[in-house]
């Protein structure tokens, strides 16, 4: 006779535990206010033609192999303290202390109890819910005394995703004035919604990377175990940040005054010189691809504008001028540079100007001799 009883019990006594590491008071355990056993249904938009999973999944390259190994696996640069802090001062900002601590509290616990269930050989949920045709997916489907089919054994569950679903729903209610939070914790319920409904374990694997990033870099930020307290197994987590919550992006991606996003490319535009740009780990950058005359268009402001690649510099004119004593490289090429070669690398201009004078030694130049220097154009203007 097969028997889930013995992995019910533990899975329960293993997330409880999992989630007391962080400096909390006690929980608060929320009641169940649905009735039926029909997963609940997360408002969306008329527009949402695809699934959140399918959206997340195609922001993601490589495709993720779900793995324990790769729980935590992500190349994105960790937010920085200061922005994470601004962050958390507008975001805390009028919501009532007991609210926000709940907050914190139910957040951190929904995660840990995604961490147990990818972690730990309890609960395993690679191998129960990989398989959408598992009998495992009914725990997330109904609560109370349940029958899993294929076993005679009836065993006890106390969470299901609905329940899920409406403690974040609590969590969001305390931030209705928070747009792009409050679109994180729905993006969240309708990953869990949609894993219940078409047994898809990538769906609870994106919901974990939304629980992970408002846990530990919005709510609870920053992580801090007491004295004596083991580390949790996941505890390389706390180095990893996903970056796909709207909350922090959201911080540094508002549009600039006269730019509009394009949700296509990415990209802010200017309305008027359809100048643009895009924002990379936090900061608001033209990159090296895109090209603007600053005599035309003047130079933005309030933007990071990258150096253009150095293939696009086509040789204009070389002119000459005489070293006068005193005189140092760097002294006679510098204006040159600053004011003929706008958005250029400066080491390659000056390897440039090494080569056209057969210079070896740059620091040895003689007064009287010639010095060849050579004007380029950027090709963009072409």
């Amino acid at each position: 006779m097969k028997s889930w009883y013995k992995i019910v019990i533990p899975v329960v006594i293993v997330a409880v535990a999992a989630g007391g590491y962080l400096i909390f008071s006690k929980t608060k355990t929320a009641t169940h206010p649905l009735n039926d056993n029909q997963v609940q249904e997360v408002n969306e938009t008329a527009s949402d033609n695809i699934s959140v999973a399918q959206e997340t999944a195609f922001a993601k390259t490589p495709v993720v192999v779900i793995s324990k190994e790769n729980l935590h696996k992500s190349d994105v640069p960790l937010p920085d303290k200061d922005m994470v802090e601004k962050v958390q001062a507008e975001l805390f900002k009028d919501v009532k202390k007991e609210d926000l601590e709940t907050a914190k509290e139910t957040v951190h616990e929904l995660h840990m109890y995604f961490e147990s269930g990818f972690v730990y050989k309890a609960e395993n949920w690679i191998e129960k819910y990989s398989d959408p045709n598992s009998p495992g997916w009914v725990f997330w489907k109904k609560t109370g005394t349940i029958e899993i089919p294929g076993y005679t054994e009836k065993v006890y569950n106390g969470k299901d995703g609905n329940w899920y679903i409406q403690r974040l729903e609590e969590v969001k209610a305390a931030f209705a004035d928070k747009t792009a939070f409050a679109d994180d914790i729905t993006k969240a319920q309708k990953l869990i919604s949609e894993a219940v409904k078409n047994h898809d374990i990538k769906s609870l694997w994106y919901a974990h990377q939304v629980l992970h990033d408002l846990d530990y870099w919005v709510l609870n930020y920053p992580i801090l175990y007491p004295k004596g307290v083991p580390a949790p197994p996941d505890w390389k987590g706390v180095e990893t940040y996903f970056g796909v919550t709207k909350t922090l992006k959201g911080f540094y991606q508002t549009a600039l005054e006269g730019y509009i996003y394009d949700e296509q490319t990415g990209r802010y535009i200017n309305k008027i010189t359809g100048v643009w740009y895009v924002v990379k780990y936090g900061y608001k950058v033209i990159p090296p691809e895109e090209y603007f005359d600053p005599d035309k268009v003047g130079i933005p402001s309030g933007i990071n504008i990258s150096n253009r690649p150095d293939d696009v510099w086509e040789l204009k004119e070389i002119r000459e001028i005489t070293i006068q004593p005193g005189d140092t490289l760097v002294d006679i090429i510098n204006p040159y540079f600053m004011n003929e070669h706008f958005r250029m690398n400066y080491e390659w201009y000056a390897e440039q100007v090494l080569k056209l004078n057969n210079i070896t030694d740059p620091h040895c130049i003689k007064a009287g001799n010639t010095l060849k220097i050579p004007i380029y154009f950027d090709m963009g203007t072409k």
